[in-house]
């Protein structure tokens, strides 16, 4: 049964005094503290459809009603209007991350922290994965006479190295010349291109330094590897905050869950979807423990970078102030990534 307007604007005033304030709501208080133009009684029997047709809940101990998670998905998809941050929340945001960054670890880990003092709930940011990870470039910085450092550095902006010990001495010509070559042979390339007939070619070129292409190849490939997600997770203290986890039992357990990265890591990995944001409420994430909560996530993507932003709160959060700031964030996030990601080979430090 399709809703009338008058049943969608008592709904919509019933989900957001509920997400102000905590409490249920009564028709009298609609009735006063809104200008619907309705007596209270007729917003009572419209509070009585609505409870009947599972867009509110009544519970035990009061008159009034709260949103269930079908009226909550309803307000979200049907009702809820844009959030508009004010001049200095958006102040606020531009300058906490208005900042240089050199390290990638580093964005992220403080935009996780960021996004939960501002949003007040806590904060899941997954670290930039690639579609298909490849080498940008090799290089070999020689230490001394018989070992070099070996420098591999990704498309995503990750550099590692490692060790290189030789046999003999090394001059720095050659090990310029041996860097530029392995440089070419290999950038560009990921771990389903470098098969042992590409390796046998570069290694036959190599001549009297061949054998040292085995622990670069091996290096690389290492490099490559998918670790597995990445995650850093802010504010879950801040969950506390919500009259909701005043149940000690109720507030353990969400903690236990968030404590465990491999939690969270799932539960992400169920939220996946071709929206720019992805909003699920109580039992939609298919995650038991998250039944009371809902989670609001954001796709971001630069090159082929794929993360994602995740918030974590009651189902009565306030979603429009959420999804307004996420919205900022995940912009000027990938303003950052696009400079840094560009400018990598200049401000990445071994």
């Amino acid at each position: 049964m399709e809703l009338s307007e008058r049943k969608k604007m008592i709904l919509q005033a019933i989900i957001e005094d509920y997400i102000a304030t905590a409490e249920p709501v009564a028709s009298r208080n609609l009735a006063k503290n809104h200008d619907l133009g309705l007596s209270a009684a007729t917003i009572r029997n419209e509070m009585a459809d609505l409870e009947e047709m599972g867009y509110l809940d009544k519970p035990h101990t009061s008159a009034g009603r709260v949103p269930s998670e079908m009226g909550y998905r309803f307000y979200v998809d049907s009702l809820m209007q844009k959030y508009s941050l004010t001049i200095d929340e958006i102040a606020g945001l531009q300058q906490s991350m208005d900042r240089s960054y050199n390290k990638l670890e580093g964005v992220i880990s403080e935009i996780s922290d960021l996004i939960s003092k501002v949003t007040h709930y806590p904060s899941v940011v997954a670290f930039p994965r690639e579609s298909q990870r490849r080498v940008r470039s090799v290089k070999l910085i020689l230490i001394e006479e018989r070992v070099a450092l070996v420098v591999v550095i990704t498309d995503g902006g990750e550099v590692r190295n490692k060790k290189l010990r030789f046999s003999e001495a090394v001059d720095y010509e050659t090990i310029d010349v041996l860097s530029d070559f392995l440089s070419k042979q290999l950038a560009g390339l990921g771990a389903a291109d470098i098969t042992p007939a590409r390796v046998m070619l570069i290694y036959e070129a190599m001549g009297q330094y061949a054998e040292i292409l085995k622990v670069v190849v091996g290096f690389v490939l290492e490099c490559l590897k998918d670790e597995g997600e990445r995650l850093y997770i802010g504010g879950t203290s801040n969950i506390l905050n919500n009259p909701e986890f005043e149940d000690i039992n109720r507030a353990k357990e969400f903690l236990s869950f968030m404590d465990r990265k491999e939690n969270v890591s799932k539960m992400l990995s169920l939220l996946d979807g071709d929206k720019d944001i992805n909003i699920k409420i109580g039992s939609e994430s298919g995650v038991e423990e998250m039944k009371e909560n809902s989670i609001i996530v954001a796709n971001y993507s630069v090159g082929l970078l794929r993360g994602k932003i995740g918030i974590i709160g009651p189902t009565r959060m306030n979603y429009a102030r959420v999804v307004s700031s996420l919205e900022l964030i995940n912009s000027r996030l990938s303003e950052i990534l696009t400079k840094m990601l560009g400018d990598s080979d200049s401000q990445q430090e071994v």
